[in-house]
C-alpha cells in the first residue's frame, strides 16, 4: 500500500501517515493523587504533531462529587484556579464514582461520571461536557487537535477551547489543584509527539486517444501516454509524454500545482489548477531551438479542465480527460487527451479522385500532382472547393 495510498487516499485527501511515535512523561507512571494537589508541570504542544495522553484509574476515587482529575491552562497560576483572575484559559477534568450531584437540571446521579469544563477570564459562566465510563479502571484520555476524547469518544471539542489551541507552539500547564481533591492513580501521563514519513511521490500512467488542432489541421492519435502523479500532500501533476503538434514532436509537458474533488456519487475527480503555465522537458533537439523550447522552458496554457475516474479498487486509472490551449510560434493548439476530433466533413473521397478530374493543392495554395498525407484542398471540375484529409 505505500505504493498508490489507495488511490482515493492517494488522489483525493490528504491523510498524514506516521512513520513512528515519540513520548515524553509528564507524571511519572503510577502516580496515585491521593488528595494531594500536584503542582503545575509546563508542557509544551504543537497540535499539528503532538498529544496529551493520560491513562487513568478510576477505582481508588471516593465517593466524593466532582473530584479533581487533572486540568490544562495557558497560564500556571490559573491552573488550579475556578474563577480565571490572571488571564487564564483552563480546561479542568472532574470525576464523580458515586454521588449526587447538582447541576443545571437539578440534583442527578453521577455514576463513573467525568465533567469537562473550560473557563476563561472574562466568561461568567462555564462549558461543560460529561462522558460516563463503563471501565473505571483503565481511562484514556486524549488532548489533541480534535479536542478532548475519553475512551476514543470525543468530548470536547478544540473549536470551544481556541486559548489552549493556537498555532505552533503552545505554552501549557498541566496540575491537579482545583476544586475537590482527587484520588485518582495516573497510570502514564505522556506528550506523544507522531512523526510524520517523508512523503513519497506516487505516478499512475495511462494511455489512451489524442487529438491536436495546429494551424488549421486536427492530427487523431491512437496512442498517447500521460502520467498522473502526485508530489507532495494535496498536490499533483500531468505530464503529456512526447507532446505532439501536428506532426511536430516537441517533448514532455507538465501542468502543475493540480488539485483534485470527488464526486460523491460518481466518484469522479474534477481536476484544477491556478497555474498558468506547463514546463518542457525531454525536449526534441530537432525542434527545440527552432521553437525556441529547452529543458525547463515554461510555455502560458489556457482553459485547462479536467476529470478522471479510477477503476474499482482505486490503483489505476480508468478513464482521464483533460485538455488545455497553449501558443506555439504564434499559432495556438488545442490539445484533448483522451478523446479523437470528429473527422471534418470533406463531401469527397480521397480514395475516388480520378487523377485530371481535380486540381490539387495544400492548405498553402502548393499545386500537386497527387493527394498526400495530411490536409489537401481540391478543386473540381465545376469549380467547387473540398477539404480532403489523407492518413
Amino acid at each position: 500500500m505505500k505504493k498508490i495510498l489507495s488511490l482515493i487516499a492517494m488522489l483525493v485527501v490528504t491523510a498524514t501517515a506516521f512513520a513512528e511515535t515519540t513520548s515524553e512523561k509528564i507524571v511519572e507512571d503510577n502516580y496515585a493523587l491521593a488528595g494531594k494537589v500536584l503542582s503545575p508541570k509546563a508542557v509544551t504542544v504543537n497540535w499539528d504533531t503532538q498529544k496529551l495522553v493520560a491513562v487513568l484509574d478510576m477505582t481508588t476515587c471516593s465517593d466524593t462529587e466532582n473530584e479533581r482529575v487533572f486540568s490544562v491552562s495557558n497560564n500556571k497560576t490559573d491552573v488550579a484556579n475556578w474563577e480565571q483572575t490572571n488571564g487564564g484559559s483552563t480546561v479542568h477534568l472532574f470525576y464523580t464514582k458515586d454521588a449526587q450531584v447538582w447541576t443545571s437540571a437539578g440534583m442527578e446521579t453521577f455514576h463513573q461520571k467525568f465533567a469537562v469544563q473550560y473557563r476563561y477570564q472574562g466568561d461568567a459562566g462555564a462549558t461543560s461536557y460529561y462522558k460516563e465510563v463503563t471501565d473505571p479502571s483503565t481511562v484514556t484520555i486524549v488532548m489533541d487537535k480534535t479536542g478532548i476524547s475519553i475512551d476514543g469518544k470525543l468530548v470536547f471539542p478544540a473549536a470551544e477551547m481556541s486559548n489552549l489551541y493556537g498555532e505552533g507552539d503552545n505554552q501549557l500547564y498541566f496540575g491537579a489543584g482545583c476544586g475537590t481533591p482527587g484520588f485518582a492513580t495516573y497510570k502514564s501521563v505522556e506528550l506523544v509527539t507522531e512523526k510524520a514519513e517523508p512523503f513519497s511521490p506516487v505516478a499512475l500512467s495511462t494511455t489512451d486517444v489524442a487529438n491536436a488542432v495546429y494551424n488549421g489541421t486536427t492530427t487523431n492519435y491512437d496512442a498517447k501516454t500521460v502520467d498522473f502523479v502526485q508530489y507532495e500532500e494535496g498536490k499533483y501533476k500531468l505530464v503529456w509524454k512526447t507532446l505532439e503538434a501536428g506532426s511536430t514532436i516537441l517533448g514532455d509537458y507538465t501542468i502543475d500545482n493540480i488539485t483534485v474533488a470527488e464526486d460523491a456519487e460518481t466518484h469522479v475527480l474534477t481536476l484544477t489548477t491556478t497555474d498558468t503555465k506547463g514546463t518542457w522537458s525531454n525536449v526534441n533537439s530537432a525542434y527545440g531551438f527552432m521553437f525556441g523550447l529547452a529543458e525547463g522552458t515554461k510555455t502560458a496554457f489556457t482553459g485547462f479542465e479536467g476529470t478522471c475516474k479510477l477503476n474499482e479498487t482505486k490503483d489505476a486509472i480508468e478513464k482521464l480527460k483533460f485538455k488545455f490551449n497553449i501558443s506555439i510560434m504564434g499559432n495556438e493548439a488545442n490539445l484533448v487527451f483522451g478523446e479523437k476530433a470528429s473527422e471534418p466533413e470533406t463531401g469527397i473521397n480521397a480514395t475516388t479522385v480520378a487523377e485530371g478530374a481535380a486540381t490539387l493543392f495544400t492548405v498553402d495554395g502548393v499545386k500537386l500532382s497527387k493527394l498526400q498525407k495530411g490536409l489537401n484542398i481540391v478543386r473540381s471540375a465545376d469549380g467547387k472547393v473540398k477539404k480532403v484529409l489523407v492518413k
